[in-house]
Formats: structure tokens, sequence, C-alpha cells
């Protein structure tokens, strides 16, 4: 019983770490200026009606607590304007703004970093902001498993731009296998590579990499067999 209500805690601290709020100010207000461009990072062309998203944050422990500040698109040019008030007194008690991508089915930003933030009024980071953006494809990873070896660790991860690595999976032990394919998102009409880890039950770790071109709008799968 006690284990069950523990549990419950903790899946409702969860959830309402997810859950967003709109916000709006009431007091010690302030008009802040949050103007750019999106960028087709593959073309370097203006990109339009890319959905933007600012939130409110403030991380407590391990959980984060997310309010909506504003929601707008990037106009028919590729720029965007916004002019949210905002409570200034916010950044004392521990929230900071980030601006991001919204999840869409288009358009994907690189993993790190995926925001934009700003912690107090002192900057103008959110003035002249040059937002890069990919166009987005659906990747299948089918995982295989065709071989029976006691590994320590297996991984895949994959990406579109050096140094900028998706972990879709990760697992210690044969055992954990609990899924037979990934659906992640990736950018078209460039190569991903996908990098796959496996750690022998000696500790010896090998990598392989290969790679797959995706189109938008197209069944796009790599399988991994292991």
């Amino acid at each position: 019983m006690k284990t069950s209500i523990i549990l419950g805690l903790f899946f409702s601290c969860v959830f309402l770490s997810c859950k967003k709020q709109e916000v709006v100010c009431t007091g010690n207000c302030y008009t802040l200026n949050v103007n750019g461009k999106v960028v087709n990072a593959l073309t370097n062309i203006n990109t339009p009606n890319v959905p933007l998203i600012i939130d409110q944050v403030k991380f407590v422990g391990l959980f984060s607590s997310s309010k909506t500040l504003q929601e707008f698109t990037s106009k028919s040019e590729g720029t965007f304007s916004a002019a949210p008030s905002i409570d200034t007194t916010m950044f004392q008690d521990g929230y900071f703004l980030a601006l991001k991508v919204k999840e869409n089915n288009d358009y994907m930003t690189l993993p790190r970093p995926d925001d934009i933030r700003l912690y107090d009024l002192s900057t103008n980071s959110f003035s002249n902001l040059n937002i890069q953006v990919y166009p987005k494809a659906k990747l299948t990873i089918k995982l295989n498993r065709n071989q029976s070896d006691n590994f320590q660790y297996f991984q895949v991860a994959y990406y579109f731009v050096d140094n900028q690595d998706f972990f879709p999976f990760s697992i210690l032990s044969p055992q954990d296998i609990n899924q037979t394919q990934l659906i992640v998102p990736t950018s078209a009409d460039i190569y991903t590579k996908i990098r796959v880890t496996k750690r022998n039950s000696s500790g010896v770790s090998i990598a392989t990499l290969d790679s797959i071109k995706c189109l938008k709008n197209a069944t796009n799968v790599y399988t991994v067999s292991f």
C-alpha cells in the first residue's frame, strides 16, 4: 500500500512537471521585445510558418515547471516578432524564459541546444535571433536481434550534424530489450549517420557507423542487426 502511494505521488509530480499553464502578467509588467528570423539550415533561406513558443521555466530538483508565455509563427518572409508581457520579479524566483521551435511535422532543430534562454533583462539574447531549422523526415530503425551473445551495453545513436547526436535507445543487457523498432525524427535530404555501439561480456566495445539519406513523406527504414 505504501509503495503504491509513493509511486502515485511520483507519477503525479511527473505529470505536473509536464503540464502547461498560460502565464498572465498581473504586476511588475515589462514588454519584452522578441525578434529574429527562422532559416532553413540546408538552403540558408528564410522559412515561413514555423511555430515558435516562449515558456516560463523553473527547475525544482529533478523536475521542471513550465508555463506557456506566448505562441506565434514565423511570417511569410521568415521573420518573427513578439512582445510578451512578463513579470520582472520572476527572475528573482528562479524562473527563466525559453524560446524554441514548437513540435511540428515539418521542421526540427538540433538536440542541443534545443532552446534559447533569457535569465535576466540585462542581456538582449531574445533580439536579432537566427533560428536554424531542418526539414523533418521520419526514420524507422528496426531492431533485429539475430545473435545469442550476452552483452553489457547496447546503444543506438544517430546524427545528421557532427557532434549533435540523438540517443533514442540504450540498454544494459539482452533481457532489457523491449522494442523491435524506433520511429525517430531526422533531417530530410541529407545523410543521417547511425552509430551502433555494443560492449560484449568481456567489456570490449565495438562501434559501427552507417548512413541513410531520408526523404520527406517517404518510407525511410534502416535495420540494425545485433
